[in-house]
């Protein structure tokens, strides 16, 4: 079981960097999330069925093998998950700032607070004769009818906008699921280990 386990760890690890490094919302990108989150389960479910089996030296019932293996499951998917998201978003922000060259005037509207302390607006803009809109971040809630200027891909002027430039956010859970997730393994590992 604890083979089983640390295999379940090694799958949890390798779908967090499949996720993080292919393209947002691609095939494989929600492959990685898919096999990390059935690898988080089967390890979740080893320390248990190890207990149950009789398998483990460690004393304890099983729903405390559970309750322990299950919240260290849960700690390594936000950890694990934060950090895959985070750089994933990171990639693919860095991608459209890269290939967003042709700046253009938008309209916006219906600006409101997104729950958090962010505002969402939507913008309008024209590129070779068609109309556009998306609903995107902004800097404050401004009136209807109030233009910025933004940048979008001439390519494919469809895609939405760059509105701004900030990615502090995405590298504090980058750094914060980096150090995390091998501190929630280092530990899992040192819970599991036998006891004399």
């Amino acid at each position: 079981m604890r083979l089983l386990q640390r295999a379940a760890w090694a799958a949890v690890l390798a779908g967090a960097v499949t996720t993080a490094c292919t393209p947002w919302g691609s095939t494989p990108w929600y492959a990685g999330w898919r096999g990390a989150a059935g690898a988080a389960a089967v390890a979740a479910l080893a320390g248990p069925v190890s207990v149950a089996l009789g398998e483990s030296p460690r004393s304890g019932s099983v729903a405390g093998a559970l309750f322990r293996s299950a919240l260290l499951a849960l700690m390594l998917c936000v950890f694990a998950g934060g950090f895959a998201f985070s750089l994933s978003g990171w990639f693919h922000q860095h991608d459209r700032d890269v290939h967003a060259t042709l700046r253009v005037s938008a309209a916006v509207t219906g600006c409101h607070d997104s729950g958090d302390t962010s505002t969402e607006c939507t913008y309008h803009w024209t590129a070779d004769g068609h109309e556009y809109r998306a609903d995107e971040g902004a800097d404050e809630q401004w009136p209807d009818g109030h233009r910025v200027g933004v940048r979008i891909d001439p390519v494919h002027p469809q895609r939405a906008p760059v509105t701004g430039g900030g990615y502090w956010p995405l590298w504090i859970m980058v750094a914060v699921g980096g150090l995390g997730t091998p501190f929630i393994l280092c530990a899992w590992c040192l819970l599991e280990e036998p006891t004399e």
